[in-house]
């Protein structure tokens, strides 16, 4: 029951976002000079991920940049080949530890092969390297609450509505308020910040 209930979390959660906040960056970090690369980050764009690996099995040594590290590692997680996507990024890691990037595409592959306790461990990582990126705590949030830890969900998820309240992103404030709300509908914060997102809503001057 437990394996169904994953299988369905990550094609209708995880899977539509899985690495989508590392896209420009990791294509960034890449010398686009070389035309192989070029068509790389082509194919990445457009989530080409055969064509991704197909030039990174080529491409990719030891001596790679982080930002290739995790095209390749995405592209052959989106392919069906999580683990050998973790190999890669464990190894790019032990080069450059605390690369929260890194971390985090590690956690998003851990979560999308299943191995939720490894993903809470790189998002945890990502967390204390850099406290105010608030997609760690959002995924961290999701896999507790697939875990039944409500109380571990709530924390994860106040930790990002926190954020998105603090840099004015209204919709997703609201969006894990009410996550937090379905959880605990007397949870106060949550409430407040709720609350806070309707009334500025309707003091904005219609279109």
């Amino acid at each position: 029951m437990k394996r169904v209930l994953f299988q369905a979390f990550s094609v209708l959660l995880f899977l539509p976002l899985l690495f989508a906040c590392h896209e420009k960056q990791a294509a960034e970090m890449i010398d686009a000079s070389n035309p192989d690369i070029e068509k790389l980050i082509k194919a990445y764009e457009s989530k080409d991920w055969a064509t991704v690996v197909a030039i990174g099995d080529t491409l990719y040594d030891e001596a790679a940049t982080s930002g290739l590290a995790r095209i390749y590692a995405e592209a052959l997680a989106g392919s069906g080949n999580p683990q050998k996507a973790i190999e890669i990024l464990n190894a790019k890691l032990a080069q450059y530890p605390d690369d929260y990037y890194l971390l985090q595409t590690r956690g998003d592959v851990c979560t999308a092969a299943g191995e939720l306790d490894s993903a809470i461990a790189s998002y945890d990582k990502v967390i204390a390297l850099r406290p105010t990126y608030a997609r760690p705590y959002m995924y961290e949030g999701e896999i507790y609450e697939l875990k039944g830890d409500t109380q571990k969900a709530i924390s994860r998820y106040l930790g990002a509505a926190r954020l998105f309240a603090a840099n004015h992103y209204a919709a997703e404030t609201a969006e894990y308020s009410m996550r937090i709300l379905r959880l605990d509908s007397t949870n106060a914060e949550a409430l407040q910040m709720l609350s806070s997102v309707r009334k500025a809503k309707k003091t904005l001057p219609k279109e």
